[in-house]
């Protein structure tokens, strides 16, 4: 019996251990991800005197010309790496979120943008962080909101 209950005692510590463990590299890698994402919002902000951006008004269905309500849909303009006036368009077209500056400003698609000195266009997707109508989100208004329409 109290081999047993000396196996149970070992087994408990080191569970205990390796979940301070556990909880100690979480705390780590966090500490490293937060590090990189300062690191890269440095260096995006390097080009934020060529960033623009603001709000069209959209119309809020594309098909149906006797509508004429319209939505306001936010977008960014980053200049910084375009070969004027000859080099390509990006267009950016953000998911399931609010759009900020720093859509264009980092990531893959910013790389892109580098290596063929285009203009990089970001376009929040209707609908998303403040590209909505009012009551856009209510039962009768979710038609505007399809992948046609988008």
């Amino acid at each position: 019996m109290l081999l047993g209950s000396k196996l149970y005692f070992t087994m408990l510590l080191v569970v205990i251990l390796l979940l301070l463990d556990f909880a100690s590299a979480g705390r780590v890698l966090w500490g490293i991800g937060q590090r990189a994402h300062e690191n890269a919002w440095q260096r995006a902000r390097r080009t934020v005197g060529r960033v623009g951006g603001g709000v069209l008004q959209q119309p809020l269905d594309h098909y149906d010309r006797s509508r004429d309500d319209t939505f306001p849909q936010k977008f960014f303009v980053n200049e910084a790496f375009w070969k004027r006036p000859d080099g390509p368009v990006f267009l950016y077209i953000g998911g399931e979120g609010p759009l900020s500056e720093f859509s264009v400003l980092y990531g893959h698609h910013v790389d892109m943008a580098v290596m063929h000195g285009a203009l990089l266009v970001a376009l929040e997707h209707r609908f998303y962080g403040s590209s909505i109508k009012p009551k856009g989100l209510e039962t009768e208004n979710l038609s505007d909101l399809s992948s046609q329409q988008a």
